[in-house]
């Protein structure tokens, strides 16, 4: 399943678990509630471990006010499907067992530290070997506090200075961060603050992770005219492409638009799109528009030579967006947003915090001559449709999608950050 080699740390989400609760069936067919996804973090991110692939990244700043994705978002859907699966093993009952065991043994009951204790060797052969585990974690006294329980993935261990055994793990809980656990001898201590009861070796299908789309890796990196970029539709996970002459929302890896910049005398609300006569002409500094934006011209390059690199798109400029591959440009048909020969209509760029469009930024892509924000509804499958017109509420929002010929940190930063 290997297809390469990924640092721990890429096959992490960019979000904490914040879902709500949902409840998992297991194998004996009792229904308990999770304290949100932990488990299909964990399983989706050791999938992606494993195949030597970085998770999608979708940072949390993108969902505000929300933190996650929301029901609905391939990466949300993904991490649903893997938290059910990981409560579909028989390794999962010890989430209910395991919490209503003492501590320590009484009489002919072993508690869960003797219990831990034979768990913990095959965890460490494991790690030796390679082999990255799923870990379930105890802290519940209960069976009603079973869903206080949690799910990791342990990818190394090593011995704190006291000697201790200590494992290195992914927390759902703390992307980006190095979180440790250290056997303490009465329980097992975590980086973050917390201890826990007791741990076991979590059964573990792995599944070949989807190529869902990934949000850029390099926010704030400016768009500029001229540019290719791919475009993902925030609250669904789904990247802008064509389908023939019809704009669509695709589950797979986002295709390329040019953005190229609106001469000043087409760039105002309400106005046709201008000639394509005028997509030829020179660009140079223009004149301000009606809102106090100076005239920009082209950003000099870091030798001090003037006119290097294009202009950044900013807040409110009207843009046409073109098929990298085939010159097409994007419409507004009345069937709906369309792709077509040609320059294709202008859209205004609503920056979500105004100035500069940059990589990281919540964009709105509104029609010039109508007003209509380009937006996705709710679908299930392969494709969705695109549709323009409603509210400018949260469907309405696009960033853009990672540029994997850009260097991607992810795959080369072996330090996340320590707890």
């Amino acid at each position: 399943m290997d297809e390469g080699r990924v640092e721990p740390g890429a096959a992490a989400f960019a979000f904490a678990n914040g879902f709500v609760n949902v409840l998992a069936t297991l194998p004996t067919g009792t229904r308990v509630a999770t304290a949100g996804r932990c488990g299909g973090m964990s399983y989706a991110s050791l999938d992606h471990l494993l195949a030597g692939r970085p998770a999608p990244h979708w940072p949390a700043r993108l969902f505000a006010p929300g933190r996650v994705p929301p029901d609905g978002h391939l990466v949300a859907d993904l991490l649903q499907r893997r938290q059910l699966d990981s409560f579909a093993s028989w390794s999962a009952l010890r989430f209910l067992t395991w919490s209503v065991l003492p501590d320590g043994d009484a009489g002919p009951l072993r508690g869960v530290r003797t219990l831990t204790r034979a768990e913990v060797p095959g965890v460490v052969s494991a790690l030796t070997a390679g082999r990255p585990v799923v870990l379930g974690l105890v802290v519940a006294r209960g069976v009603v506090h079973a869903g206080d329980n949690h799910q990791v993935v342990a990818h190394a261990h090593d011995r704190d200075g006291a000697g201790r055994l200590r494992l290195h793990v992914l927390d759902p809980n703390h992307p980006g961060d190095d979180v440790t656990l250290t056997d303490t001898g009465t329980g097992w201590r975590g980086s973050d603050g917390r201890t826990w009861r007791a741990l076991f070796l979590h059964a573990y299908a792995a599944r070949r992770p989807p190529a869902l789309p990934s949000a850029s890796r390099h926010p704030s990196r400016p768009v500029r005219d001229g540019d290719a970029v791919g475009l993902l539709h925030v609250w669904s996970g789904r990247s802008l492409g064509p389908r023939g002459t019809t704009a669509v929302a695709c589950a797979d890896v986002a295709p390329a638009w040019t953005v190229l910049l609106v001469a000043h005398a087409d760039d105002r609300v309400g106005k046709d799109h201008a000639p394509a006569a005028a997509l030829a002409e020179p660009r140079g500094p223009r004149a301000p528009a009606a809102e106090p934006r100076g005239p920009r011209a082209p950003d000099a390059d870091p030798s001090g030579r003037p006119g290097h690199r294009p202009p950044p798109i900013v807040d409110g400029d009207a843009v046409r967006l073109v098929d990298s591959r085939t010159g097409a440009g994007l419409t507004l048909s009345p069937m709906g947003p369309a792709v077509g020969p040609g320059a294709g209509d202008t859209w205004r760029v609503e920056v979500e915090a105004g100035s500069c469009w940059r990589s990281g930024a919540r964009v709105r892509l509104v029609h010039s001559a109508t007003g209509s924000p380009l937006r996705v509804g709710r679908a299930r499958g392969v494709r969705a449709p695109v549709a323009a017109g409603g509210p400018a509420d949260g469907r309405a929002w696009w960033t853009v999608a990672d540029d994997p010929a850009l260097t991607d940190p992810a795959l080369t930063d072996p330090a996340p950050r320590r707890r």
